[in-house]
């Protein structure tokens, strides 16, 4: 069990964890030590004028909300509306209730012990978090983690890149074999199509707010971005590759209930496969056979296709009328292949990430905050819970029906977070950290 399950604030001005073990319930110390801060802070005394305070969704951070002294605030404008401020304490680098992990220990001989026994409970904590997260009931939250590694990849950067090779391993493992990060960097197209969509989340998540977050070094990081960019391009390849799938299959479906005379209006409308159809053409030598196949039998459809799916490869930009050719499934520029258009005239337009179809430049749209992709057209929930790739075995449609009546969920399909609304920079930020 887990301490953090058990942290009680008490009368006293006094903050107590509790673990259950052996049949017998003892008290923890809680206290925060972590590499950005000078001296540690003992969470006994956390609640002096504390209205509450809350887990973070990796349980490596306590978020308390603390009253204001009004003597500090300008009466003018602040009494009136700032009561409370929120601060963020780390609790990671300390025992919460499971085993040390021993396999992510660096001999430092320049630190002293307790220190190596703090990154050691830090890192326990942090791959515990990660592999809960691997679970797809588990909401996909974890900016206190992605906190956490970002000051372990600036105050211990050797420490980190064994941490992450650690989970990178264990994420593409199995019972039956170990994958070394050697193993995968060689091999990682066939491994990466047996692993759920929801690591493949994770690996990008990690990557790029983590290990790519600074290439250039500025930080002094050692880690090896050409080992993380290749991870992260396979990733996102493999991703887009079930997407596409998804969607073809999606089509097949729906073809499958309107000639057996069955309502389909209940299941979700496949978008973009035009434009899907086009990528796969452009990529013909790179992808999967049974994705080329599935082409192939949507494009025999013929006419029949606008009946159960989206379909149309003829787009325009929204601001001049001239035509815009598929070349990129992220970006579009219009009339890119008209020499009667100045360059300088051409529009540059957004995609979706789910469709690949043009955004509307009139309805609002989602937007991921950690890839920086748009989305225009929703996917269904179930394409974030597949556990492997759908093009590993050719299912039955029929099969498939509960795959496609899902309700559509404002996710990256990239990432897997939440999608935000866009919203102007002059408003207040939409992350906690």
């Amino acid at each position: 069990m887990r301490i953090l399950q058990n942290f009680h604030l008490y009368q006293d001005n006094s903050a107590r964890c509790w673990i259950f073990g052996k049949n017998q319930l003892e008290e923890v110390p809680v206290h925060t030590n972590f590499p950005e801060l000078k001296e540690s802070i003992d969470l006994s005394v956390v609640s002096h004028q504390c209205f509450g305070l809350t887990l973070a969704p990796g349980e490596v951070m306590i978020a308390v909300v603390r009253s204001l002294d009004p003597n500090m605030l300008d009466q003018m404008y602040q009494a009136r509306t700032q009561k409370a401020v929120v601060e963020f304490i780390w609790i990671g680098g300390q025992f919460l209730g499971i085993p040390l992990n021993k396999d992510i220990y660096i001999s430092n001989k320049q630190s002293a012990k307790s220190s190596e026994t703090n990154f050691l409970w830090w890192g326990s904590n942090i791959l515990w978090s990660l592999k809960n997260y691997e679970k797809c009931e588990t909401g996909l939250v974890l900016w206190d983690v992605i906190a956490a590694l970002q000051v372990l990849m600036k105050s211990a950067p050797a420490f980190l890149e064994t941490l992450m090779h650690k989970w990178v391993s264990d994420l593409f493992s199995d019972d039956q074999q170990r994958v070394s990060i050697d193993n995968l960097c060689q091999c990682r197209k066939d491994m990466m199509s047996n692993v759920s969509s929801r690591k493949l989340h994770l690996l990008n998540i990690i990557c790029r707010k983590v290990m790519l977050r600074d290439p250039a070094g500025e930080n002094g990081n050692r880690t090896s971005t050409d080992l993380w960019s290749s991870l992260l391009l396979s990733s996102e390849r493999e991703l887009r590759e079930r997407l596409v799938a998804f969607t073809f299959a999606a089509v097949l479906n729906r073809k499958s209930y309107f000639l057996k005379g069955t309502c389909a209006e209940n299941m979700w409308f496949p978008v973009g496969v035009a434009q899907m159809r086009s990528w796969v053409s452009m990529n013909s030598g790179g992808v999967h056979n049974q994705l080329r196949s599935l082409s192939s039998t949507i494009k025999r459809l013929g006419s029949r296709i606008n009946s159960v799916c989206e379909y149309s490869a003829k787009e325009t930009c929204a601001y001049c009328s001239a035509p815009v050719h598929f070349e990129s499934p992220d970006i579009a520029l219009c009339g890119s292949v008209d020499p009667a258009i100045v360059p300088t005239e051409r529009h540059k337009l957004s995609r979706c990430a789910a469709s690949m179809r043009l955004c509307s430049v009139l309805e609002p749209t989602w937007y991921c905050v950690c890839c920086g992709g748009m989305v225009d057209k929703l996917v269904p929930e179930t394409y974030f819970t597949m556990k492997t790739s759908p093009l590993l075995d050719a299912a039955d449609p029929d099969d498939e029906s509960s795959l496609y009546s899902a309700p559509a969920v404002p996710r990256c399909p990239f990432c897997g977070i939440l999608l935000q609304r866009l919203m102007p920079e002059f408003l207040l930020s939409v992350s906690p950290v």
